[in-house]
């Protein structure tokens, strides 16, 4: 089900702003399969019941036959291979298991617009634990029917899964807390059915070290699903009374406004940007410095590592574009309502923006965002003006929108240092397009890991890699602290009580490590248990090296302890380090030697992971399994719980 709390998704994915980086499973899964024959048979046979009224309407598993559900089972393992396979749920050492309760029949109305039916065609997300770290429900949709006419729309995929008609033995999956889709009615050339009959099947997954707690999250999705399938059919009908006119209303509105944030913003996005800006203490242009420029770093890193989906990366570019659009509006604005307008300059900021904004709508936001780079667009060269007359129009409108906010006479000389970030990063990526930089097929985040893990065995030498590795990094932060004036004991902001106060106006270093890593992460790690890990050990490595003040030769020392205390390990454990393999002057080694470092400490958190997942197992598994409260079984007649 996916109804009212997406009041809740809001809120609690802000609260818990870095702590999911993804509105999807890293490889969505949609696949074929030969329909299970005495399964469709048996719910065809149920099917009536669901018709009575002619609205969308939903049926337990549990109430098939034993004959049936043995067929069902194989549906089920098929399901869930798919899923292990492309989760690498084995790979990253979590547990997949499949979450019973929730499954059903499920039959589709999309033609229906009444009641609680419409939250089906409005863009929304079923559950709310999305903002729960380390565990992802799914929710697959098994074709029994067709050929129909329901298309299931998930924009955040790449193009050829955006539009899914699930057909009988088709099957697609999606994160049951994160991911937005909806239903649709379409016609069809070769549609029998108006509507279509499908399996609603349920899994959820975790790492195998949170065990004990694994299937308590099982269940609050199980008990979340039984309390919003009680709230439906409360007002499936809204005719019938005026309470449930009420609630069908107050579910639709919430589901209208959640799910139009996430489709059209995203909540991850906002919690982003929230973070940066609160970084900024006010300050205008540091707002530009470290919030305005995000947008270049999802250009750069969906281009040059290219393991995002165009849906998920278009939704992400735009937000993070309109984020810089508004705070260069609104600095320019305000400075324009205190010293006054300079028609120069405001002329040639709307002439430049207005130019690369017409050339965004000739290519299109597909082609604007690398979908042609990514594969997973086919297109002829655009032609239309200015394309074919003007060349690299959208960077070259940009970069002329800039200099008309520099020429301004009061505002150009307090944008002069962003004026020359921005023009600077847009030449990035226009080099990045130019020459076609991107990191290859055969040297991705999986394939290098396996290489890098070849030299580290030793469980000794993984954790202390770990700890070493933490420490260069608490070096390098400290460093950039220091060099960016954030460090109070170095500008003398924290001599005395007035400046302790111009301390704690400074920018939150914390706070730029907390957004920027969440950014980082999401674009180059796959694994997302790393993920998160990585980015709560550089906020907490950043809040305890800004608190301690370090000074630039405690930072170097730091990170020269790091580093030969790698040596160290890799010397007392007998392992040859893993830049041995590559120590070669060739464009390969120079390219592996980059990405060994950008990826270094998200590969030594997962092999230390793998190393306490190892030892601690066992005892975690004689614990047993969490309690969860069931209170909902009987209220919504599963009689699988209820009895």
């Amino acid at each position: 089900m996916c109804l009212l709390p997406h009041t809740m998704h809001m809120f609690t994915y802000l609260f818990a702003a870095g702590l999911a980086f993804t509105t999807a499973p890293h490889h969505p899964i949609h696949h074929r399969n030969a329909p299970p024959l005495a399964v469709t048979q048996e719910l065809k046979k149920m099917q009536p019941a669901c018709e009575e009224e002619g609205a969308t309407c939903h049926q337990w598993t549990s109430l098939l036959s034993d004959k049936a559900k043995g067929v069902l089972d194989n549906v089920l393992t098929t399901v869930e291979t798919k899923i292990m396979e492309g989760s690498k749920t084995k790979q990253r050492n979590r547990v997949l298991r499949r979450n019973s309760q929730m499954d059903e029949l499920y039959l589709s109305a999309p033609r229906n617009s009444e009641g609680s039916d419409r939250v089906f065609i409005t863009p929304h997300i079923d559950g709310f634990l999305g903002w729960l770290p380390f565990f992802t429900a799914y929710r697959c949709v098994y074709g029994l029917t067709g050929p129909h006419e329901t298309v299931t729309i998930q924009p955040m995929r790449d193009p050829d899964e955006q539009e899914v008609n699930v057909g009988p033995g088709d099957f697609t999956c999606f994160d049951y807390n994160r991911e937005i889709h909806w239903i649709e009615h379409r016609a069809q050339a070769n549609a029998t059915l108006d509507d279509r009959m499908v399996l609603k099947l349920h899994f959820y997954e975790f790492p195998a070290i949170f065990s004990y707690i694994g299937d308590a999250f099982g269940d609050a999705n199980a008990q979340y699903n039984f309390f919003a399938r009680a709230a439906f059919l409360a007002s499936q009908f809204p005719d019938k009374d005026i309470i449930s006119r009420l609630i069908a209303r107050g579910i639709n509105g919430i589901t209208l406004f959640g799910g139009s944030a996430e489709a059209v913003f995203g909540y991850m996005n906002m919690g982003i940007a929230l973070i940066l800006i609160s970084a900024a203490r006010g300050k205008g242009q540091t707002m530009l410095t470290i919030a305005g420029t995000c947008h270049f770093a999802v250009y750069i890193l969906a281009f040059v590592f290219r393991s995002v989906r165009l849906g998920m990366l278009i939704r992400d570019a735009v937000a993070m574009k309109s984020i810089s659009a508004l705070l260069l509006t609104g600095t320019y604005a305000w400075e324009c309502a205190k010293t006054g307008v300079n028609l120069k300059s405001f002329a040639v900021a709307v002439s430049g923006f207005a130019f690369s904004a017409y050339a965004f709508m000739q290519l299109g936001p597909a082609l604007t965002y690398f979908g042609q780079e990514l594969g997973q667009v086919v297109s002829d060269p655009v032609t239309a003006f200015p394309y074919g007359t003007v060349p690299h129009p959208m960077t070259l409108g940009s970069i002329v929108g800039l200099t008309g906010l520099r020429l301004h006479p009061t505002y150009g000389p307090k944008f002069h240092a962003n004026y020359l970030l921005h023009v600077a990063l847009y030449l990035t990526v226009l080099g990045l397009e130019v020459t076609g930089a991107s990191v290859p097929a055969g040297m991705s985040y999986d394939s290098t890991y396996t290489e890098f893990m070849k030299f580290h065995q030793d469980a000794g030498n993984v954790i202390a890699h770990l700890f070493t590795t933490a420490l260069g990094v608490a070096g390098v932060i400290g460093m950039a602290i220091n060099y960016f004036g954030l460090n109070p004991s170095l500008n003398g902001a924290a001599n005395d009580a007035k400046k302790t106060g111009a301390a704690r106006a400074m920018t939150s270093p914390t706070l730029i490590a907390f957004g920027w890593s969440w950014i980082l992460v999401r674009y180059t790690v796959p694994d997302e248990d790393v993920a998160y890990l990585t980015v709560a050990l550089f906020v907490v490595t950043t809040y305890l090296v800004s608190k301690l003040q370090w000074s630039y030769m405690t930072c170097f020392a730091a990170l020269a302890i790091g580093m030969g205390g790698q040596e160290l390990a890799h010397h007392v454990s007998g392992e040859m380090p893993y830049l041995n393999s590559y120590a070669e002057v060739t464009p390969e080694a120079a390219l592996t030697f980059i990405l060994h470092n950008v990826w270094l400490l998200p590969f030594e958190i997962r092999a230390a992971v793998n190393v306490a997942t190892a030892a601690y197992l066992p005892a975690i598994n004689e614990m047993g399994r969490m309690p969860f409260p069931q209170w909902l079984d009987n209220a919504v007649g599963n009689p699988q719980l209820a009895a």
